[in-house]
């Protein structure tokens, strides 16, 4: 059975990541099936600035601040009662797939950004046992010494990490929004080796860009790193992208 300290953290990962991961696939879904890209961009933009400053007003403001954690604090983590909120680099991180990556790159970044760290986080904290430090203490003895913030995350998390972005990157090459319209009217879909290039590449960029030490907040990160990563790939592997 849970340690009480245990279910604590677990429940507090379950309704913050739960909100994480809808919002994210509900985002991918109104991209895909409302919105055209433009619209899209639109929406997101707005919403962006709107919460940023909204944001800069919760912090400066003690009455804002304690309305705000009387309602979210749920979905809010300690230090964000006087820092800017990881809601604002969660839409940072839609900005950038909305508005830069080709069509399949950005509903990969997206699903990645919304299934990935949910999926790492809960399934750590109830089911982690293996840090990675005892990992590297086999081949590193001066584990003070790893620069990775991994160090301090568990294998089984990192690998449900993994796994979930690896769902992220099938999803999203094997849409029709992954078929490319040829010259001659018909549709270039990926081959199979592609899906699994894209998305193995994609679980491994995600999970590193969320351990490696950086003041990026993860959910900035993750979209990011693994958007570019992939985009540059499939320029490499000649994968024709549709940006609209």
């Amino acid at each position: 059975m849970m340690s009480q300290e245990l279910r604590t953290r677990f429940d507090d990962h379950l309704s913050r990541k739960f909100f994480h991961m809808t919002s994210g696939t509900l985002v991918a879904y109104l991209f895909l099936y409302v919105f055209e890209r433009q619209q899209s961009v639109i929406v997101i933009t707005t919403a962006g600035v709107v919460l940023m400053f909204f944001d800069i007003i919760r912090v400066r403001s003690k009455a804002v601040n304690a309305l705000v954690m009387k309602f979210m604090g749920s979905l809010m983590r300690k230090n964000e009662e006087t820092e800017p909120s990881a809601q604002v680099y969660y839409l940072l991180g839609l900005m950038w797939a909305i508005l830069f990556l080709p069509k399949v790159i950005a509903v990969q970044a997206i699903l990645t950004l919304a299934w990935m760290d949910p999926v790492a986080g809960a399934w750590g904290v109830r089911f982690g046992k293996t840090r990675w430090n005892s990992v590297f203490a086999f081949f590193l003895p001066k584990e003070r010494q790893i620069p990775l913030s991994l160090g301090a995350k568990t294998f089984e998390g990192s690998a449900a990490g993994f796994f979930a972005a690896l769902a992220a990157g099938v999803v999203a090459w094997t849409g029709r929004w992954a078929a490319y319209s040829m010259p001659d009217g018909s549709l270039r879909w990926p081959k199979p080796d592609e899906i699994i290039l894209m998305s193995v590449v994609g679980g491994l960029i995600a999970v590193i860009a969320e351990a490696w030490p950086s003041q990026w907040d993860d959910n900035a990160k993750i979209p990011f790193w693994t958007g570019l990563v992939i985009w540059v790939l499939a320029q490499l592997v000649n994968i024709p992208l549709t940006y609209t």
